[in-house]
């Protein structure tokens, strides 16, 4: 991770070498990334690159995990501001996912990096896949389980998954057709309509309930 000295740096030459760092990694293989070119891009010197990273690897955790860092900031933030309704955060979070994905390419990101064999960036790029940890208990803590059929810790979780499947989905299809932006959020509103309210009529559920 990178060293106090990097910390120091103000946030827009951090956000500089955000920026040039995962322009590399997006643009070749992880065997190819250049800290040459990196370093060419922030405007910083190799040796000022060194007492912020020990190497390139470094680089790639600290970009993989500060990119996990804003996704829990946005979602506690959406949570506060929506009262703790999680279908108005995933609503909100596919327009910033749509939006992050147009400034960079995640696509061609994991591309270049589960192509390298080593066991150690595999570690470092797939990290911690238990979704329940990666967010954290504050995340589930701020969900309204009030009006949920199921509000245990389980049940919530799955429904976090099931509308992340969405939404991932919509993110690759607006990778295959980004003129189809409009399309791919009202399709993905209706997959979270369709999770709030139901596939069934109350009629049907009924039925299948006293089956």
């Amino acid at each position: 991770m990178p060293s106090e000295r990097f910390y120091r740096l103000s946030e827009e030459k951090q956000g500089l070498i955000w920026k040039a760092s995962m322009k590399e990694f997006i643009a070749v293989p992880y065997e190819k990334v250049s800290i040459n070119k990196i370093i060419r891009d922030a405007g910083i010197s190799r040796g000022s690159f060194y007492t912020y990273f020990e190497d390139k690897r470094d680089l790639l955790s600290f970009l993989l995990g500060d990119t996990a860092k804003k996704w829990r900031e946005f979602c506690l933030e959406g949570l506060d501001k929506s009262d703790g309704d999680v279908f108005s955060l995933m609503e909100s979070m596919m327009d910033y996912a749509l939006e992050f994905c147009k400034n960079n390419d995640l696509f061609s990101l994991h591309k270049n990096l589960i192509m390298y064999p080593e066991d150690a960036l595999l570690e470092c790029t797939v990290g911690d896949m238990d979704l329940e940890k990666a967010v954290g208990e504050e995340f589930f803590g701020k969900i309204d389980r009030s009006k949920l059929r199921d509000g245990s810790t389980g049940g919530v979780l799955i429904l976090v998954k099931l509308c992340l499947a969405a939404m991932m989905a919509g993110i690759g299809e607006f990778h295959k057709n980004p003129d189809h932006e409009n399309i791919i959020k009202k399709e993905y509103k209706k997959a979270l309509l369709l999770l709030k309210n139901g596939a069934y009529r109350d009629s049907e559920i009924n039925q299948t309930e006293e089956n």
